[in-house]
């Protein structure tokens, strides 16, 4: 009986382990926005994100392909962010293009928790299917 119990403790601290090592690589491994993303009903939807700067531009990594509010850019490419407690308006575009350099923007930025994350989820550059967005500053 007490093997039992041993087992049942581990079946259900194993799993809120995983997840909780996860929630504190995304939210403790450094910078963390919020996205404020449109979504179908008309709304706000607010999401963290990790995010990373290149000299022309600001990129975020979020959904796939297909995605409603990522289909909607084109028509619609205002996208805020809450950074540093302030909430900044971009022009987003979503492109395949700034794969590769997000990942790698991020790997150097957020260093063990992108790693980590990476290990625990498999979901390094290679496998990843996420849309990479890209934002400037709207004038």
């Amino acid at each position: 009986m007490k093997g039992i119990k041993i087992l049942v403790v581990i079946v259900i601290l194993l799993p809120m382990g995983y997840f909780a090592s996860i929630f504190a690589a995304s939210e403790l491994g450094g910078e963390v926005v919020t996205l404020l993303r449109p979504n179908a009903e008309g709304g706000i939807d607010e999401v963290r994100v990790w995010v990373v700067d290149t000299p022309e531009s600001v990129l975020i990594e979020h959904g796939s392909q297909g995605d409603w509010w990522l289909a909607q850019l084109p028509e619609n490419p205002n996208i805020s962010l809450v950074r540093g407690g302030q909430k900044l308006t971009f022009l987003a575009t979503a492109s395949t293009d700034f794969h590769q350099r997000y990942h790698e923007l991020r790997a150097a930025k957020y260093g063990w928790a992108d790693r980590t994350i990476e290990i625990l989820t498999g979901s390094d550059a290679a496998v990843c299917d996420g849309m990479p967005v890209r934002l400037e500053i709207a004038k």
